[in-house]
């Protein structure tokens, strides 16, 4: 019938030679190699005599042969010396248990018809033989059929869990929209705000006016009424005018005043018109402000992810000591231990040098280095004011490792090297940019302005090689490779918090800045098996992204698409998206493929295919380099010379993507 393909017969393996049984088996070697497992093979290749205990025991057991297709490979060579025989008996063996691969390999169909047989094995041995075959391929088919069962159950379960996720990022779009809504709700609502304050502020000015105008026009009227009585009483006291120039001048002066007092009353209707108005504009100003609190209430209850800052330290709840000291000899006057690890202690106090309960400065030292704790208590020139919390226990236990030489301090944190430093004297630690380190000690003895740290193993928190380094504050800014932008001006994530009286007030933005950090914070991140992939630059990362997808246990992410667990996804993305995704606990492998004139002409013939040019790859490799200092964690780099065409670039991003799936991830806390 059309559509289907049957295979056709292939020649009688009876009636063919030992050379050509081997022709037929070394053409499809590698087939063979990459679909056999010597184990399930070997029995019957043992009772056809064709294979012996020694040599079992070697393709099993020896070292060399570190892997099944090696062994499989090893086992053909041993076969290979046994001549027509060990052909006859392989394919035979590939018959019983390979069905589907002895068709593609002899284009015969399968049959366990004992003619079909060679006779290598007896006609009761062989019926055993396939009774046991049968028996256990039945029973690997039940734990098939169980373990499909409970892959489907699985999948439902991943299927339910997904369509969860699914219904949580649409409530979490849905909640991202209303604060966008909210915010710009808020932003109208603030230029109406300033827009009715210009508003009451001109009603004022002209209320002001008209009461003004109107005690002018009440003096004029009051002047008027006396100027006509004294008129009157002259006129009729010395009788000169006559009776008509009197009557011309209670006219005039009625007119004016008539005049004067519609003014008066127009005056008093703007007068309290402004005063209905100014009580109104002042109702909508509580309106608004009730409606803006109301706003700013929901965007304080934004996702936490959204608030990066510094991790802040244990407070202990209990009985609180304070005490004040005159900071100009504050280091003289007592003495700390610790670290940001284990808490700053005072260890110290030289008796009668501090009073208690007395104004001064405010210092945060809960969650500082040694380091930071004495820089900071030596920069108070009046009244230091510290609030102590006792924390007997802790203090006991951390001079207990101190005594011991367990550690030297109680600092502990872990830091990325933006800067390369060479070896030198007295223990000094060779660094390079993008190392990581763990710093153990702000203040190690018999150094000035260093810290003690080690090296970190890439694959555990483990400590290696261990040295001093110049700590940030004296490390020398020009030998800074990696610029660090942040969000705020001179933002160190590294600096003590110190605040007084004047400092809480100051309320201006922060701007963006660009600082050279000599080191940065960075915590640790275990991600599951099988991360993302992220492949740069774009132009290049979307033509090998279908070629990753097509390997085993690699899977291209489109939208609307299942996804398997246990699975490499291919991010089709570009740099943007890598701090979203670690907010999502998302951490991909970011590999970029430097690219070089020489190297875009080997990959012409791809990019011409995929209606791309040289030219535009390098400009998007140009273009996204310099970014890549900017990201949050670690990247690797794929030099241009390392590889010379498509096929040893993909063999190369094969091991780039085992080698750092085992690795730790290092994060940098958001300075934006």
């Amino acid at each position: 019938m059309a559509g289907e393909c049957v295979p056709c017969e292939g020649p009688d393996l009876k009636n063919m030679g030992e050379e050509e049984l081997w022709e037929l088996i070394n053409d499809n070697r590698h087939r063979i190699s990459l679909g056999v497992r010597p184990c399930i093979v070997i029995p019957y290749l043992r009772q056809a005599r064709v294979l012996t205990e020694m040599d079992e025991d070697e393709i099993v057991s020896c070292h060399n042969l570190t892997n099944r297709c090696m062994r499989t490979s090893y086992m053909l060579d041993l076969l290979r010396t046994q001549g027509r025989n060990g052909a006859v008996a392989l394919l035979e063996s590939l018959m019983i248990h390979y069905p589907t691969l002895y068709t593609q390999v002899t284009g015969r169909k399968p049959s366990t018809e004992p003619s079909r047989f060679s006779g290598l094995i007896k006609y009761s041995e062989l019926t055993e033989y396939l009774v046991r075959a049968v028996t256990g391929m039945q029973r690997e088919l039940q734990e098939a059929h169980r373990e499909a069962s409970r892959m489907t159950a699985r999948c439902a379960s991943l299927e339910s869990e997904i369509g969860q996720i699914m219904e949580q990022e649409e409530k979490s779009r849905s909640l991202q929209a209303d604060n966008e809504h909210m915010r710009r709700h808020l932003c109208s609502l603030q230029r109406e705000v300033t827009k009715l304050k210009d508003e009451k502020c001109d009603l004022y000015v002209r209320y002001t006016a008209a009461i003004e105008e109107k005690s002018a026009v009440n003096k004029r009227l009051h002047d008027l009424n006396l100027q006509v009585k004294q008129e009157f009483s002259t006129c009729s006291l010395t009788n000169h005018l006559p009776q008509w120039c009197i009557f011309c001048i209670c006219v005039q002066l009625m007119d004016q005043k008539e005049c004067l007092s519609l003014q008066v009353q127009q005056l008093t209707l703007d007068c309290n018109m402004h005063k209905q108005k100014i009580t109104m504009i002042h109702n909508q100003l509580r309106e608004l402000q009730a409606e803006r609190d109301k706003v700013l209430l929901s965007r304080t209850s934004a996702p936490p992810f959204l608030m990066r800052s510094r991790p802040k330290a244990i407070r202990i709840n209990g009985r609180v000591l304070s005490i004040s000291f005159q900071g100009g000899a504050l280091l003289s006057q007592l003495a700390v231990v610790g670290g940001n690890k284990t808490g700053v202690f005072v260890h110290q106090v030289t008796e009668g040098s501090y009073e208690q309960n007395q104004k001064a400065l405010r210092m945060v030292l809960e969650d500082s280095t040694l380091e930071e704790a004495m820089w900071a208590l030596g920069q108070v020139t009046g009244l230091c004011h510290l609030s102590l919390r006792p924390r007997q226990d802790d203090y006991e236990a951390l001079l207990q490792q101190l005594q011991s030489s367990e550690i030297s301090s109680g600092d502990s944190f872990y830091v990325r090297v933006n800067m390369s430093l060479p070896a030198g004297p007295n223990g000094t630690l060779a660094v390079s940019c993008n190392d990581i380190l763990h710093v153990t000690n702000t203040r190690p003895a018999g150094t000035e302005d260093s810290w003690h740290a080690s090296q970190v193993h890439p694959c555990q928190l483990l400590d290696l090689q261990s040295g001093t380094l110049p700590n940030y504050y004296r490390s020398n800014k020009q030998n800074a490779v990696r610029i660090v932008s942040t969000g705020r001006q001179g933002r160190n994530p590294l600096w003590v918090s110190v605040e007084d009286e004047k400092t809480k007030s100051d309320t201006s933005a922060p701007k963006s800045c660009v600082t050279l950090m000599p080191y940065t914070l960075v915590t640790p991140h275990y991600p599951p098996i099988c991360r993302p992939i992220l492949l740069l630059p774009t132009v290049l990362g979307r033509i090998l992204d279908k070629k990753l997808a097509g390997w085993q246990g690699f899977q291209l992410c489109e939208p609307g698409k299942k996804y398997c667990v246990g699975i490499h996804c291919v991010l089709p993305l570009g740099l943007d998206c890598v701090r979203r995704l670690h907010r999502a606990a998302i951490f991909p492998i970011i590999i970029f493929i430097s690219q070089t004139a020489r190297s875009a002409r080997k990959l012409r013939s791809k990019l011409q295919r995929h209606g791309q040019s040289e030219e535009q790859l390098l400009a998007c490799s140009k273009s996204e380099e310099p970014l890549l200092d900017k990201l949050p964690c670690l990247y690797h780099s794929v030099a241009s010379d390392s590889w010379c065409d498509q096929t040893s670039l993909l063999t190369s991003l094969r091991t780039i993507i085992w080698e750092e799936q085992k690795k730790i991830v290092w994060v940098e806390p958001d300075l934006w």
